[in-house]
């Protein structure tokens, strides 16, 4: 982003320490942005009523009004304000809730001066190009979200994966990434029509999503195929999610699933390489005779 576009957006910083604030202070007004900080979740909600704030960054664990709080808030007050969440990493999962309050993204303490800057530049550039393209919500949808089952789009994967290596890599921790497939989609759609299809498609993403802790992300990868990665899990975790996918689905609906499992730092380190590992696992269980789990680097048997 160049320094045109910084000195267009106004950031909020929101924390009760006041070594946070300073530090944040300090990083993004070196990145060229406008940026005033507060220490409360109430003053917060003061100044956003009443000054134009294009992005805030604000910690979740606060005394009196807390981050969650305050991302609802906000959002009442401008739908379109988009909000950062501070975390700590061993707190992740209210950042994932943050994230479904509508948070953009969410940062970890101790802080990585890069990863903010990258996590708030990437913030910046996407709320300038909504404001100046003038259709917010529908390039606000079109960016992360899967027009049909309203789950994260592929676009939106590639941009999460990246981020989630450079996380486990910092802190030493695996996750796991399943990509499933439904067996004879083409068939089914066929026999039934390309509705039953789109229904179906809408039924496997609620399944996934409810099979899933709120902290695992999934995503429709394309087609009758989905991803789901798996924060700070190993790969028998995923395969023990996976099982529990495939019961939900033959339970619910009159198909079947098949699924590759991958593992990072067991497997793969970088993003082509799980990918292609959860793809290489996925070819398996199609050899294999489809409607079951198949593990990157073992040996699956019919």
């Amino acid at each position: 982003m160049d320094k045109k576009t910084s000195e267009k957006i106004k950031i909020l910083v929101v924390d009760d320490a006041e070594v946070m604030r300073n530090l944040l202070t300090g990083v993004l007004t070196d990145s060229g942005y406008e940026v005033k900080a507060v220490s409360t979740g109430e003053k917060a909600l003061g100044e956003i009523k009443e000054d134009d704030y294009d992005v805030v960054v604000t910690d979740l664990k606060m005394p009196g009004m807390n981050g969650i709080e305050v991302i609802k808030e906000a959002k009442q007050i401008n739908r379109d304000i988009c909000i950062i969440a501070i975390t700590a990493y061993p707190s992740v999962k209210s950042a994932v809730e943050a994230m479904r309050e509508g948070a953009y993204d969410y940062i970890t303490k101790p802080f990585d001066i890069e990863e903010i800057r990258l996590v708030v530049r990437r913030a910046a550039e996407r709320y300038f190009l909504l404001k100046e393209a003038g259709q917010k919500e529908f390039y606000r949808e079109l960016a992360i979200s899967d027009g049909l089952t309203g789950i994260y789009n592929h676009r939106h994967f590639h941009e999460v994966l990246p981020r989630e290596i450079e996380r486990a890599k910092r802190y030493s921790q695996p996750f796991c990434l399943l990509l499933l497939d439904i067996d004879d989609f083409k068939k089914y759609n066929d026999t039934h029509g390309h509705l039953a299809g789109d229904k179906l498609l809408m039924n496997i993403a609620r399944i996934l999503v409810a099979t899933t802790r709120n902290v695992d992300i999934v995503f429709r990868y394309g087609g009758e195929e989905f991803v789901v990665i798996l924060p700070q899990v190993g790969k028998q975790g995923g395969v023990s999610s996976a099982k529990r996918i495939l019961k939900l689905i033959k339970q619910k609906l009159s198909v079947t699933a098949s699924i590759g499992v991958t593992s990072f730092l067991e497997d793969g380190v970088s993003k082509d390489e799980l990918i292609n590992q959860a793809d290489s696992a996925m070819c398996q269980v199609k050899k294999l005779g489809k409607d079951r789990i198949c593990v990157f680097g073992e040996k699956n048997e019919k």
